[in-house]
Order: structure tokens, then sequence, then C-alpha cells
């Protein structure tokens, strides 16, 4: 296992063809501590298809620390086409599965659940995202869940809405709910040339981070030189981030090289 800084422990996100669900031994045996399943695909699965997926990873001891892709491209948040029913039902469930399996955060990045439609309103599509926030709040409050939402500033290529990290804070810090919070994410900090140090300002809001080589979203490797990414962890160190860190990035060799690969990259922090 790495050399953990500041309590960190290092995982692989759902992207590209990782497949945490499916993949979680060799992620694990690669050197890393946990995995972040979508939870979109998590909440599509059928009952004993989840039921035997959630029995393999708690037979092997294995951390599901959060869970990114949150939501299926088709279920609006923002937009014309939201229906509420529809997106309680979906966090009645996904939320309930989540906590099943353990996981601290959801990290709320969805760019084709949350962009804005050509000619919709800006400020109706804020108060949407709103009133999505505080109905999954409400959701794990009344059910007593020990989940944070750690909205996802995603870059100006994925989505039009919230591209950054400010922007996300700002919002956060409106809807002012202790159930959600952020993700800090490298590789959107570097497509938006943002400075990490506003990660500073939001210390306690932070509850997921995650990264990737901005040169091609890919694992990092050891010896290679990112820029930027040496102040991102000195600003989680600054914080006091006590965490998970993972891996949201494309395979380019083989899951298990991209993972040995970026084990050993975290034990050279």
């Amino acid at each position: 296992m790495a050399d953990h800084n500041a309590n960190w422990i290092f995982g692989v996100s759902d992207f590209s063809i990782t497949e945490p669900l499916e993949n979680a031994s060799e992620i694990i045996e690669s050197g890393l501590d946990f995995i972040e399943p979508g939870l979109a695909k998590a909440a599509a699965l059928s009952s004993e298809d989840f039921k035997d997926a959630a029995q393999r990873i708690r037979t092997k001891n294995i951390k599901v620390q959060s869970m990114n892709w949150a939501l299926p491209p088709d279920l609006k948040i923002v937009g014309p086409d939201v229906q509420h029913a529809a997106s309680r039902r979906f966090l009645e469930l996904a939320l309930k599965r989540a906590d099943h399996l353990g996981a601290k955060a959801i990290v709320l990045g969805s760019p084709g659940s949350r962009s804005i439609p050509a000619g919709f309103s800006e400020v109706k599509a804020r108060e949407q995202m709103i009133g999505f926030l505080e109905l999954a709040a409400d959701l794990i409050d009344e059910a007593h869940y020990g989940l944070k939402i750690a909205v996802e500033h995603v870059n100006h290529t994925e989505t039009n809405h919230l591209n950054t990290f400010a922007s996300a804070f700002d919002l956060v810090q409106e809807v002012d709910r202790p159930e959600i919070g952020l993700a800090a994410d490298f590789y959107h900090f570097a497509m938006e040339n943002e400075s990490s140090d506003i990660m500073l300002e939001a210390v306690d809001l932070i509850h997921a981070v995650q990264l990737a080589d901005p040169d091609g979203r890919c694992f990092p490797k050891p010896g290679k030189v990112i820029p930027k990414i040496d102040r991102f962890f000195e600003n989680l160190r600054a914080i006091d981030y006590q965490g998970g860190i993972s891996v949201e990035a494309t395979v380019t060799e083989s899951l298990k090289a991209d993972c040995q690969g970026a084990a050993q990259f975290f034990r050279e922090l």
C-alpha cells in the first residue's frame, strides 16, 4: 500500500473501461486502496445483480470510498425536461445502494444531466439545480445516510454549467446544507486554467478529490512531470483534507499496468 500522506487513500473512479464494480480485485491488487464505482450504473443493476456485486466486494473487504457518474444522462435536472418524480425515484434507489456499498461521498458531475439547453434561463437552471440538491439533502437526512453529495466543477468542453470550482463553491454555499459539499478535480482545474488555491477557502466542504494527467486525461505515471499538481497536493495538505483521492482517467496501457503506475506515483508524493 502507498505511504499515505495526511491519511489520504487512493483509488480508481468509473471512467473509460475501468468498471470498478467488475474490476475491483484487479484495482486493489495493483496497490490502490479503494474503488469509486458509477452510481448510475449501480442503480441500473437488477436487485439480484446488485446484491451479487455488493456481496463480492464485501467478501473481499474492498472499500467503496465514493461513487461518481451520479446520474444517467437521460435524467435531466436542469432545463424544460425536468421531472421531479423521476428524480426522486432515482435518488431513493441510488442513495440506498450507495449507502449499502459504504460510500461516503457521491461526486455529482453528470454533464449530460445538468447542462443548460440553448435559450433556457440560467436563473431558472440555477433554481432547478438548487432544488435537486435540496431534494438529495432531504432524502439523505431522512434516511440518516452517512453520505455527502460532492458537486463537481466540470470543464467547458463537457458542459456549460458550473465549469469552475469557484462557481460550484458559490452554489454550494447558497444551498447551505451539511449533506451538500464539493468535489475537487485536478483535471478540471487544469482544463479551465483555474488555480487550485481556491480550495483553501472551501476547507471543510471538500468531500471527494479526483485527478488525471491532463496530457491525454490518463493515469498519472511515476516520474512524469505534471504541471501544477504539486501545488494541488500542497493545497490539500494545507486544508488538512482527510479522505480519498481517485484517478478518473482513460486506460492507455492495461488497467493493471495503469493502476500499478498510479500506485507508484502516489508512493512517490
